[in-house]
């Protein structure tokens, strides 16, 4: 009988119950685990299901009846995936079920910034409509989406897709090369012509030593100053303190993100300073939670635990 420890339920809104396997089991769940309480709790599971929950090599190391991890995300930088291939531990993640709402999710951000939506809105709730003398009012100026760059940080199905709703906007599309690469690929830009370009960046790559702190001070100061920065990939690909800056010193135009370094927030994060900044948006890591996406995770997870009680390879990592 496999025993089966779901470390942070509260990651998934109740409404989308995760599937009970068909085979024997036991099922322990927890709604949140804090980082001093998850060997106590995970050490005798033969599956752990987490979403954000850090299996690091110190803690799966105290779980040696662990045979598989299925993480309810996509990104799985919370998992040391080298200790699991090391050790036979099976890691399965949910795959391409959240493309449509994340990308959707950063055209609006670009939308809402670009056409000031978030500055009028508060214009109107003042009264602006109500005491005008005339028909039309445009309080702060409104920027088209047609004809304008949009750079692309990380051109993965998220990437690829927001490239896809862009075009139909009519905006010329870049995807950057990686950082420091030693050739650019067909179809790509040399990053730092790609965000010395970019009236409008999008970051959509994993977190990993290579994309931590892409875009810095020193990226930013490339960069054109009507520039809209979007991140809706982790925290810690765009250097916070440093976007802080640029926003608060209108070394760019706005910016936006669904992600934090830190998350939940704490209060002495840096957007912080933002959350009344007209020229900024952030929301709680939310992008992918859209109601067809949490019923799309909910069927994977689901077809996933089956997969690897048959002993098959499905959405696999290790």
């Amino acid at each position: 009988m496999e025993k089966i420890v779901h470390t942070d339920a509260i990651a998934i809104p109740s409404e989308y119950p995760l599937p009970r396997p068909s085979f024997e089991h036991e099922w322990i769940s927890y709604e949140t685990t804090a980082p001093e309480e998850l060997v106590e709790r995970v050490k005798d599971a033969t599956i752990i299901v987490t979403n954000k929950s850090k299996l690091t090599a110190e803690v799966l190391a105290q779980c040696p009846k662990l045979k598989f991890i299925a993480e309810l995300a996509t990104g799985y930088n919370n998992i040391d995936i080298d200790y699991c291939k090391e050790h036979g531990i099976g890691v399965a993640n949910i795959q391409g079920y959240s493309t449509d709402s994340v990308a959707e999710h950063a055209i609006t951000m670009m939308l809402m910034l670009s056409r000031s939506m978030i500055k009028t809105r508060k214009k109107m709730e003042d009264g602006l409509w109500v005491n005008a003398n005339c028909f039309c009012q445009l309080p702060y100026p409104i920027v088209d989406l047609k004809g304008r760059t949009l750079t692309i940080c990380g051109s993965g199905s998220i990437g690829s897709r927001i490239g896809e709703i862009a075009k139909a906007f009519g905006m010329n599309v870049i995807k950057a090369e990686h950082r420091n690469a030693s050739a650019v690929r067909p179809g790509y830009t040399a990053f730092a012509e790609a965000i010395a370009q970019a009236d409008f960046l999008t970051v959509n790559c994993p977190l990993n030593a290579d994309t931590e702190n892409l875009i810095t001070a020193k990226e930013i100061a490339t960069m054109k100053k009507s520039v809209i920065i979007i991140n809706n990939a982790r925290g810690g690909v765009v250097n916070e303190q440093d976007l802080v800056k640029a926003v608060l010193n209108g070394d760019i135009a706005g910016a936006a993100a669904d992600v934090a370094s830190v998350e939940p927030l704490t209060s002495d994060h840096p957007y912080v300073q933002l959350q009344k900044n007209d020229n900024f948006l952030l929301t709680p890591h939310q992008a992918w939670m859209s109601h067809d996406c949490l019923i799309a995770l909910v069927k994977q997870f689901g077809e996933n635990l089956e997969a690897f009680h048959k002993g098959e390879s499905l959405r696999r990592i290790v």
